[in-house]
């Protein structure tokens, strides 16, 4: 639906109702006139408002606050399903760990042992300017780039 005539159904509704000002009062008076689409369009929506009005109100047997604490319960259900949910895949996921944690042939984590070090005489190597190892060049670009450097 354009806009249109999105707008037009707009004011046509509030025309029914009542809740038109007297220039758009008379602009939609002025559709009915001239224009068959619009009749058309009004003569559904004053047979929908009608059908509407002849409805019989709907029957209830429980006061307002028994359908509060329907809702409300029928809330606290889902909390508890999704609440379950979360709690079987976290103890799923502690089965897996701890199943793959037993596995033989696999092995677990490791601690570096730093309280007895075997060779204190090793150096840490920094490379600032120039790098240890010799790099390969690769393509012509490359080495285009690299001269181009400050």
């Amino acid at each position: 639906m354009n806009i249109q005539k999105r707008d037009r159904f707009e004011l046509l509704s509030a025309y029914l109702d009542g809740e038109v000002t007297s220039a758009e009062k008379r602009q939609v008076e002025e559709w009915l006139d001239n224009d068959a689409e619009t009749q058309k369009l009004y003569a559904r929506l004053l047979a929908l408002r009608q059908n509407f009005q002849a409805l019989p109100p709907p029957a209830t047997t429980q006061s307002v606050e028994q359908t509060i604490q329907q809702v409300f319960g029928k809330i606290e259900k889902r909390r508890q399903h999704r609440s379950l949910k979360w709690g079987g895949a976290a103890i799923a996921a502690l089965v897996i760990a701890t199943l793959s944690s037993i596995v033989p042939g696999r092995q677990v984590l490791q601690m570096a042992d730093v309280s007895n070090p075997t060779n204190t005489e090793e150096k840490l190597l920094v490379a600032l300017n120039t790098p240890l190892v010799e790099l390969p060049e690769t393509d012509s670009k490359s080495q285009k780039i690299e001269q181009n450097k400050p």
